[in-house]
């Protein structure tokens, strides 16, 4: 993926993982495009999330957003279309965190730096 890559295609990368070789400069740009729009949350996998802190509120920090991930996790049908998934957040780390230790018994830990 070439660095000139257009904003609005940078800012719609949800996971750092969906570039086929990833470098600093675009790394960096899509973390920069979606931290402009409020969007301070990024995936790395499944695992791992990049938070930028805006220093100010942002609405996806909610109540009701909190809620809608929370049902997103218990939602565990077999018809649940992948592709509906809400976007990258917190709520979603410390939810699949909690409830895997809930299923698994394992503990679990979330690093903030």
């Amino acid at each position: 993926m070439s660095t000139t890559m257009n904003n609005q295609k940078l800012e719609s990368i949800t996971d750092l993982t969906q570039f086929p070789s990833p470098s600093t400069d675009i790394i960096v740009a899509c973390l920069r495009e979606r931290f402009m729009s409020d969007t301070i949350y990024t995936r790395i996998g499944s695992c791992a999330l990049v938070a930028l802190n805006p220093h100010k509120y942002v609405p996806s920090n909610s109540d009701p957003v909190l809620y809608k991930y929370a049902a997103e996790y218990r939602d565990s049908s077999e018809t649940k279309d992948k592709s509906t998934l809400l976007p990258p957040h917190i709520f979603q780390l410390t939810n699949h965190a909690y409830y895997h230790m809930r299923r698994t018994g394992q503990d679990q830990c979330i690093l903030f730096r």
